[in-house]
């Protein structure tokens, strides 16, 4: 069962600002976006990787992590019908397919699919790290902070909030109909998809229910009344945060740097690039992983700081 709830832990990251993980999670998601570089792409996954490691969420992140091996599949069938280039041919199908023709897997096009996932990879591990290390409450203080529509925001905390909840409703209405009886694995397709519907309305009326409970209580507190609000736990940038923060940024301006300058540019069609085509570009993405892991070393610091 998918769960990304935060739990209360001592580690770097989950002692970290929210200013500090939210910089540090924009510039992981702006590098993702710019570059389709499959050895860059694969650095800022291992950013998330380590940094899941040194937050002590490894397993619940490894989790979450696991939807993208379910991704990988339906993104090279795609990829493969839709998209007919690549040179270097490793299989051909053996019979034509109505519209599409007989279709070649290609190099180029195995090794986009793959590198596609690997920007899932990297963005939703990214997303992951922030849910499991930061409380939501926190979050929701720092982004209003940043000056953003309260009411959007809220919504938005609220709709994250209600992932997990979803999934442990989804737990409990199975085992309870398991307990009536029912047998999910067995039987034939229509007969499974029956009894998934026995799950899904109830789910859907928890759900709707639910809902309104909070658009009341939402109401009974005034909600929407000031335009500006006040908060019982406020979040303030440190002095300590700004240099922490900046080298959480400094591999996103790098990245700028090398497009600027045509670095990191990778092609797949019609044949494949080499994955690194100059020293130069070898540089600027060692730099990018070093800044990286730099920035974990930094938070040690200030937590053995904050402690004394």
């Amino acid at each position: 069962m998918l769960e990304l709830v935060y739990k209360r832990k001592r580690s770097v990251f989950h002692d970290a600002s929210p200013f500090l993980k939210m910089s540090w999670l924009f510039s992981i998601l702006m590098i993702s976006v710019i570059f389709e570089h499959p050895v860059i792409l694969f650095v800022i996954f291992l950013s998330s990787l380590i940094m899941a490691l040194v937050s002590k969420i490894f397993s619940d992140w490894a989790g979450v992590m696991k939807l993208v091996v379910f991704f990988v599949p339906f993104v090279i069938l795609f990829n493969l019908l839709v998209n007919a280039n690549g040179e270097t041919v490793l299989w051909q199908l053996p019979f034509r397919i109505p519209i599409f023709g007989i279709l070649n897997i290609t190099l180029e096009e195995l090794a986009f699919s793959l590198t596609m996932c690997i920007r899932i990879a990297a963005i939703l591990g990214a997303f992951a790290v922030l849910n499991l290390t930061t409380d939501p409450d926190d979050l929701l203080i720092a982004v209003t902070k940043l000056r953003l529509p309260y009411k959007s925001v809220v919504v938005t905390s609220l709709s994250t909030k209600f992932v997990p909840v979803l999934f442990a409703d989804l737990k409990n209405i199975q085992e309870a109909q398991r307990s009536r009886g029912v047998d999910f694995s067995k039987g034939k397709l229509l007969d499974r998809i029956k009894k998934y519907g026995s799950i899904f309305f109830p789910l859907l009326s928890k759900s709707l229910d639910r809902s309104v409970q909070i658009a009341e209580a939402m109401e009974t507190r005034g909600f929407g009344r000031y335009e500006r609000r006040s908060f019982y736990k406020d979040t303030k940038i440190s002095a300590s945060d700004i240099p922490l923060i900046a080298v959480s940024i400094l591999p996103l301006i790098i990245s700028l740097y090398m497009v600027s300058q045509g670095i990191g540019v990778f092609k797949f069609y019609q044949r494949i690039d080499s994955p690194i085509k100059s020293s130069s570009e070898a540089y600027y993405i060692l730099a990018i992983l070093l800044v990286q892991v730099f920035l974990f070393p930094l938070l040690k610091i200030k937590e053995m700081m904050a402690y004394d």
